[in-house]
């Protein structure tokens, strides 16, 4: 998609954020594709007073220990390229170093990878990782094949009020960045979107 928001300021976003009242927030630590790193997610969780989550393409165990060293609470696990066996070592140990996992689904296949390897948060993400298209309606498709205590996360397509409406229609979180990151003024955007 390119560059979202040119020169901005992880630790000030997410202040702002905090202020707004989030309850956690992801730092892109990805430097190739997403102009992220590590110093963002230890600047920003040393910052503030809420969960952080690393959000990145985490294929190793190592990923995980980075997290947790640099302040993490979470990380982001992406079914779509994981293989089951992985993804289910990855979030084991993931919890056995005290941490979270936010685990992302984009299909039906991938939401039965992810509840096959116990996952019990899951994050739906209605963009195609290839086309960059939203696809409305995979969160109220998926959620229903979701075991009920599953807390589900609705990630992507959020462009107005009323998308984050019929969001919360089938999810208990939503993961909101490009919305925020578009806007000029992210407090007032922070308004119009929840008040």
């Amino acid at each position: 998609m390119g560059v979202i928001r040119a020169n901005y300021n992880p630790v000030e976003i997410a202040r702002i954020y905090e202020s707004c009242g989030a309850s956690a927030i992801s730092v892109l630590t990805d430097e190739n594709f997403f102009q992220g790193s590590l110093e963002d997610l230890k600047n920003v969780s040393s910052t503030v007073n809420l969960p952080v989550i690393r959000k990145d393409f985490i294929l190793h165990e190592k990923q995980i220990r980075e997290a947790a060293r640099y302040g993490a609470s979470a990380v982001l696990l992406i079914v779509r390229i994981l293989k089951p066996n992985i993804l289910k070592d990855l979030l084991q140990f993931t919890y056995s170093i005290g941490l979270e996992a936010l685990v992302e689904i984009h299909n039906h296949k991938e939401a039965e990878i992810a509840v096959s390897v116990g996952a019990p948060i899951i994050g739906i993400n209605t963009r195609d990782l290839d086309t960059f298209q939203i696809h409305k309606n995979l969160i109220q498709e998926v959620s229903t094949i979701l075991p009920k205590e599953t807390l589900i996360v609705g990630e992507s397509g959020i462009k107005n009020r009323e998308d984050f409406r019929e969001m919360k229609k089938h999810v208990r979180s939503a993961l909101i960045g490009t919305y925020f990151m578009q806007k000029e003024d992210i407090t007032k955007a922070y308004k119009d979107l929840i008040l």
